[in-house]
């Protein structure tokens, strides 16, 4: 028998399965086997179909094509050959000579007629100390300002609150206050400790002014006695900023601790 090696052969398969149950799924198997083929073929080239008219179908509407650019030649003509004869163009005309003002006289008209002087200017009040008589020359004149000027006030320098070189002091500043704070009486039987924040002014001598309290320890003692010993410094070493000195505003905490 031809071909009895293929095992989907319709003729082996009836010889190997006679006498057996045909049910069984090897028969089945091998006696569809050529349907399935063919239909998993077919799905195949179907699918695949699909996929080349969608891709064509995609590739139309992604917008109408751009027109192809018109490319024009232009051939340029060879330029005209100079003429090494020709005279030179003319210079260009020098400008004009600037305009000078000029004022005119009139001549002056000789006349026998007397001439009127002008009247007196009034327009112009003379401006000054101007004395009045009384009905008696005799009585002293007083003395009346005509007009006055306002004395202007000089305005007060700038206070920065940052510069170059910073306002030091010009002593141990921590030592100064252990020996000079007071510490409240009924904060210390309270048992009570705190910081307050003290502002103030660095002049440009050194001095401390504008003593203030920037923030509160939220006991009235601590700020009197911190805000009094800030008042009673000595002078400190000025700011600088740009190589002159500046007024500087500085804040600076003050400890109330009990030991």
């Amino acid at each position: 028998m031809a071909n009895w090696n293929n095992e989907i052969l319709g003729e082996r398969n009836e010889l190997v399965f006679e006498n057996r149950n045909r049910s069984y799924g090897a028969y089945l198997i091998r006696r569809n086997y050529g349907k399935v083929v063919l239909i998993s073929a077919g799905l195949s080239t179907v699918l695949l179909l699909f996929w080349v008219f969608l891709a064509i179908v995609m590739k139309h509407n992604d917008g109408p094509t751009k027109p192809k650019e018109k490319i024009t030649e232009v051939t340029l003509k060879d330029a005209p050959p100079v003429n090494k004869d020709a005279p030179p163009p003319p210079p260009p005309p020098p400008p004009p000579p600037p305009q000078q003002k000029m004022i005119h006289f009139t001549t002056p008209e000789i006349t026998e007629k007397d001439v009127e002087p002008p009247p007196p200017d009034t327009t112009h009040s003379k401006s000054g100390i101007t004395t009045q008589s009384g009905p008696d020359d005799d009585q002293p004149t007083e003395l009346t300002p005509t007009s006055s000027t306002p004395v202007e006030q000089e305005k007060p320098e700038e206070i920065f609150t940052y510069s170059e070189q910073l306002p030091q002091a010009a002593y141990d500043f921590n030592a100064y206050l252990q020996k000079n704070i007071k510490y409240p009486v009924i904060e210390k039987e309270a048992n009570k400790t705190g910081t307050v924040w003290v502002s103030f002014v660095v002049e440009k001598d050194g001095s401390i002014t504008n003593v203030d309290i920037a923030k509160t320890a939220g006991s009235p003692g601590f700020d009197k006695e911190a805000k009094r010993v800030i008042e009673q410094m000595p002078k400190w070493n000025a700011g600088t900023t740009n190589g002159r000195t500046v007024r500087v505003k500085v804040i600076q905490p003050v400890k109330f601790l009990l030991q």
